[in-house]
């Protein structure tokens, strides 16, 4: 195998993320209303630009907001005055007071994320409530999982294979767009299963050539075949595969929106796990 090759058929899953992602930088409410108290009584034009955001102006002079981690929510634009301004700031006083600002920012920043993190945290500790935990309607979730994704990346068919570690293999536990009698064969080996242990350690893999089926392990026979990996933050629960009946290009896109299912079909799975935890252990209180 080349690295071409290589390069052109295994992903990293998820892709990297920029630590300067202009999506996830918060609205900071009262910030343009200070901004414009700051141009009307200083004169100093400046403006926040998110990170990933544009300048405004090639000459602008930026001012950093730092937080941990090296990241940035974005920085203070302090842009050349269009017409003569009245103020009683020199160059010296004007970059010490957007450094100042730029540092309360920083803090404003990591107060929010830690009010996150807390109501995150609180949100965690609500009670769950008895349930039968009936495990049909389970089953039925993850098809519909599965039967859901494959539409919207404009697949044919889906496989889930929990990783059982015991044993090193892959056993299909949810399909959808295949025979039923598959969830009756016996455990892949995951010694022979390329593509899945390479989607365990983190990666994603996309098929689009006969020979690649075979020298990948893939369990079935489609033109095009993508497999990623289902994980929780503790632990590696399986595999996810979709196939398509056509040749299909997964742009970053799709590789997003993969990101997005094999996450819900973890939170369902760990949702069940908890729940059947819960049950038995109300059992053996009522049983003592």
């Amino acid at each position: 195998m080349n690295d071409e090759f290589y390069d052109d058929n295994l992903r990293t899953f998820p892709a990297p993320k920029s630590l300067l992602d202009y999506e996830d930088v918060p609205f900071f409410g009262s910030l343009p209303e200070l901004l414009r108290s700051i141009r009307s009584t200083f004169g100093l034009e400046i403006e926040f630009v998110r990170a990933g955001g544009t300048l405004p102006d090639m000459m602008a002079r930026c001012f950093t907001i730092k937080v941990e981690n090296g990241k940035s929510p974005g920085c203070l634009a302090l842009l050349p005055s269009k017409h003569v301004r009245n103020h009683s700031m020199n160059v010296s006083e004007e970059e010490d007071f957007l450094m100042s600002l730029a540092l309360l920012l920083g803090d404003a920043y990591r107060w929010q994320q830690m009010f996150r993190k807390y109501a995150g945290e609180l949100a965690s500790l609500l009670p769950v409530p008895a349930t039968d935990n009936n495990e049909s309607h389970f089953s039925e979730t993850l098809f519909t999982i599965l039967k859901e994704g494959a539409k919207i990346l404009d697949c044919h068919a889906a496989s889930f294979y929990i990783l059982e570690t015991k044993t090193n293999s892959l056993k299909l536990r949810s399909c959808w767009g295949l025979p039923e009698e598959r969830l009756l064969d016996p455990p892949r080996s995951l010694h022979d299963s390329m593509a899945d242990l390479e989607a365990i350690l983190g990666q994603v893999v996309i098929l689009n050539e006969d020979y690649l089926f075979e020298a990948w392990g893939a369990p079935e026979d489609f033109p095009t075949a993508v497999c990623v990996p289902v994980s929780s933050p503790m632990s590696i629960i399986g595999t996810l595969w979709f196939f398509s009946n056509r040749q299909h290009c997964f742009s970053e896109h799709d590789l997003r929106l993969l990101e997005f299912i094999t996450g819900r079909l973890a939170a369902e799975i760990e949702r069940a796990s908890l729940l059947r935890e819960l049950e038995h252990s109300r059992k053996l209180k009522n049983a003592s």
